[in-house]
């Protein structure tokens, strides 16, 4: 009886730790509320006029960006890909209010090697969205 008792604590015991960290993001993992640079990791909010898109993805999940200035989506010819954006959450484009026309329905479209300009005016919290990717999602704060 005790061998199987010393056998169980230590199982517990990784058991609980285990689900504990459930739900939380892993160290350097995440969308946060800082404002320091970012590259797609980081408890942190990328603060740059310039969202950068990857092939299938944006550079960072979270990006901090000033109002009634231009935000630039660049979309590198070395790395990126075909991308529709829009306001909205995984790949289903959802108007927000005080987003700029050109993030409505359907959105617009940018492919390798273009740049596309927008400018937020109203603060506040936007979701972006890719329709071609729909895990390609970000989250905008505009002050």
């Amino acid at each position: 009886m005790k061998k199987v008792l010393f056998a169980l604590v230590p199982l517990a015991l990784t058991l609980t730790l285990a689900l504990g960290a459930c739900g939380k993001p892993a160290a350097g993992g995440g969308p946060g509320t800082g404002t320091t640079g970012n590259s797609g990791g980081g408890n942190s909010c990328t603060t740059s006029q310039t969202i950068m898109l990857t092939v299938d993805n944006f550079a960072s999940s979270c990006y901090t960006v000033k109002a009634n200035q231009a935000v630039t989506f660049d979309d590198p010819s070395s790395t990126g890909g075909v991308h529709i954006i829009c306001t909205g959450h995984q790949a289903k484009c959802e108007a927000e209010a005080g987003a700029p026309t050109d993030l409505n329905a359907p959105g617009f479209q940018i492919q390798p090697g273009q740049t596309h300009q927008v400018t937020f005016t109203t603060p506040g919290t936007y979701h972006i969205a890719c329709t071609v990717h729909p895990a390609m999602d970000m989250t905008l704060t505009v002050q």
